[in-house]
């Protein structure tokens, strides 16, 4: 029962009733065995569309048996399937080329020295990544709109992951990136250097529309804060900053084990560059107001600018209540102002703070007493 490829070291001496001789010394190697333990940790480096590259470290030093010499991958259609290639490598890596987009493959791999080879380590699975959308289809300086190709085959739900380019460099391959990496709006704002942040979630079960607006405003919930009994929206897909590059890839996730895969990186689509400020729509917002004593007057203000727009009013300096009604599908917001006339401190002019994400300006109404 002596370890294979081990070096063993006997000591012998003769020995009367009077003690022991001189002892000798002498050592011997014990030849080698095929290794008794697969390689391990077979994991993926890098991903594209029609391949992913491997890389996976040695058997367990005491089941190496010998000197590994080699080891050979398989990859297969599935998780105990015949082998459909086989690569014989002196490395601990393997770049697979020519598969199909958005496929999942099994990899197993056995090391082998002179004496023989081992058994197969258990079988791993790999996506290769899904094909990108193409650059963005409609511009404004707030707003990217994007053609999104929609999973063909069984999904949960996918994330749309944003990243804002403003240093110019490419960004690290989609599949690089760790979900734990992947951050809000939020915290994309926040930080120094750009991250890519969770922009939406599109779920299997909702009326999935391939067209995609990036930075509409709107928030959308992670299907597994759900299960968790959560019922805030975890992801915010704000407005974009003007006259700047962004780029977006869907991380599609398969299972109830969060197994996923990516596309690939759009290209690069740059927004507009932001000119002017918050416009007031003086068709839709009230002019100047007759009124008697005891009328009840609802004043309007309505605007059109780069969202979030926000409104304020007042009267002599001091700020008054009002009510924010949002426009939904429609470019613009308004603000209502309800005004009881009580005395003659009630006339005069009514001023409207409108301010949008760059800008503001003002809209001013007056009240005069109607002789």
């Amino acid at each position: 029962n002596l370890t294979p490829y081990t070096t063993y070291e006997i000591t012998v001496a003769a020995g009367n009733q009077n003690g022991f001789g001189e002892e000798i010394i002498t050592s011997f190697f014990t030849s080698e065995n095929a290794p008794s333990g697969p390689p391990l940790n077979i994991r993926s480096t890098s991903r594209s569309t029609s391949s992913f590259s491997l890389t996976w470290d040695p058997p367990e030093k005491e089941k190496q048996n010998g000197v590994i010499i080699s080891y050979t991958a398989c990859v297969s259609h599935s998780e105990n399937g015949s082998c459909f290639r086989t690569y014989i490598t002196s490395e601990r890596k393997w770049l697979v080329s020519n598969l199909n987009v958005s496929t999942k493959y099994y990899v197993r791999v056995r090391a082998s020295n002179k004496a023989g080879s081992s058994i197969y380590s258990g079988s791993e699975g790999f996506f290769t990544n899904g094909r990108a959308a193409k650059k963005a289809t409609d511009v404004t300086s707030s707003t990217l709109t994007f053609s999104f190709e929609i999973p063909s085959k069984t999904f949960l739900y996918f994330y749309v992951v944003a990243l804002n380019l403003k240093d110019g460099k490419e960004p690290a391959s989609s599949d690089s990136y760790q979900n734990s990496e992947l951050v809000t709006y939020s915290e994309a704002r926040k930080s120094t250097n750009p991250k890519p942040y969770i922009a939406a979630v599109v779920t299997s079960s909702t009326d999935i529309n391939n067209m995609f607006i990036l930075g509409d405003g709107k928030n959308t919930s992670d299907p597994t804060s759900r299960r968790r009994r959560s019922t805030t929206s975890d992801y915010y897909n704000g407005p974009l900053e003007p006259g700047t590059s962004y780029s977006v890839f869907q991380r599609i996730f398969t299972n109830e084990k969060n197994e996923y895969f990516s596309t690939n990186w759009t290209p690069a689509s740059k927004t507009n560059e932001y000119t002017g400020g918050p416009r007031v729509l003086t068709n839709m917002s009230s002019g100047d107001i007759k009124a008697k004593e005891g009328d009840l007057v609802n004043l309007l203000c309505s605007a059109q600018g780069e969202p979030p727009i926000t409104f304020s009013w007042e009267k002599d300096q001091k700020p008054l209540d009002s009510i924010v009604e949002i426009e939904i599908e429609k470019p613009h917001r308004s603000s209502f102002l309800v005004v009881t006339v009580k005395d003659q401190t009630s006339f005069g002019q009514y001023i409207c703070h409108i301010r949008d994400r760059f800008q503001s300006t003002t809209h001013t109404i007056s009240i005069q007493k109607d002789t």
